[in-house]
């Protein structure tokens, strides 16, 4: 999954929907579901951890961020940025999620970008 392309066709989405271009908006909100259902659903994140008390906290590799992507994950599950999965919180800069070490951190990761992928699954089909 190319996160990169992701960001750059929400950006996309973005600009239609502000152009009131609601036919290109839907075809390319459909193309992002399509890309983030398909497969497993898994951020890039980088291997080391930074673990502090009870959180784990993940960064997206290459100091990238997805905040047009993630406003529109957010704006289909109709909730706010960080998105909240269980004990995880999602948001354009990084991953936190609730554990004591790397281990359980990327198995607490794994879990809620499965449940992320659910609730996505869910919307395919019923854009507003």
């Amino acid at each position: 999954m190319d996160f990169e392309k992701l960001e750059d066709r929400a950006t996309e989405v973005n600009l239609a929907r502000n152009q009131n271009m609601r036919s290109k908006a839907k075809e390319v909100e459909e193309e992002i579901l399509r890309s983030l259902t398909e497969n497993e659903l898994n951020f890039p994140v980088e291997e080391d951890v930074l673990i502090n008390k009870n959180s784990a906290s993940f960064l997206y590799k290459n100091n990238k961020t997805y905040p047009a992507l993630l406003e529109f994950i957010a704006r289909i599950l109709h909730v706010d940025i960080p998105i909240r999965i269980k004990e995880s919180k999602f948001g354009p800069g990084g991953i936190i999620v609730v554990a004591q070490n790397k281990d359980e951190a990327n198995k607490k990761l794994q879990e809620c970008c499965h449940e992320l992928q659910i609730l996505i699954r869910g919307k395919e089909g019923h854009l507003d």
